[in-house]
């Protein structure tokens, strides 16, 4: 009978077939209700870990996931490399969950998420760096300052202006100091500590620096992984 049976609603059907991200963010507000057939058949899905569409979907929009096995799917997500599309659905998927998950499993979520930015590039460390943020805090910005000199522009770009935010109470000459001791390369010190005295000078003034945004990097369907593979 595969996965689904008739007992499983039409809107949970479609969103677990839905291929294009687009049209699943629509076909996620269609399922309004899950009754107790539709929660099994999700934990089936994530159970047997082998229908990349469905599994994917649930892992892109994990508030579907029952939360008992939310943490657990999600961080076997990010363990997944084999299957990398796993992986960048839990990345995606976590945006926005972190007052989902208690101060441990936030701690693990932000362990798995800085070992992803190590990776070589790319879509996965992209969208790593725009997650990570919410499950720092400024006692991390010592280990991120490595970061400002990954080979990703935009992994460069989003852990700057999250250090800007998260270190604004400080000075100037204190940020200047910390990124000379941890020797972050001279050119990209002269780069962080103009944009750090901008947005000071920004919040000064009261007028929005856009650079504290995240940027986002575009994420492909699964279709369009498979047919490059």
């Amino acid at each position: 009978m595969g996965i689904f049976s008739k007992s499983v609603s039409s809107e949970l059907k479609v969103f677990l077939e839905t291929e294009d991200l687009d049209d699943l963010v629509k076909a996620k507000a269609r399922v309004q209700h899950l009754d107790e057939n539709d929660i099994k058949k999700i934990r089936l899905v994530l159970e047997k870990w082998d229908k990349l569409q469905a599994v994917s979907n649930l892992l892109f929009h994990p508030s579907l996931i029952p939360e008992d096995i939310r943490f657990r799917y999600l961080l076997k997500g990010l363990e997944e490399r084999e299957n990398l599309y796993y992986l960048l659905a839990s990345i995606v998927g976590l945006q926005g969950m972190e007052g989902e998950f208690s101060e441990e499993e936030r701690g693990i979520i932000k362990e798995q998420l800085i070992s992803i930015l190590e990776l070589t590039g790319g879509v996965l460390v992209a969208r790593a760096a725009v997650t990570v943020r919410n499950f720092l805090s400024a006692g991390d910005a010592s280990r991120m300052l490595k970061f400002l000199s990954h080979s990703e522009e935009v992994v460069r770009l989003n852990i700057l202006s999250w250090l800007i935010g998260a270190l604004e109470e400080t000075d100037v000459e204190t940020f200047a100091s910390m990124l000379q001791n941890n020797e972050v390369p001279e050119d990209i010190q002269a780069d962080a500590i103009e944009k750090f005295r901008e947005h000071l000078r920004k919040k000064e003034s009261g007028e929005p620096d856009f650079f504290t945004m995240p940027l986002y990097a575009y994420i492909p369907n699964l279709g369009e992984v498979l047919n490059k593979a």
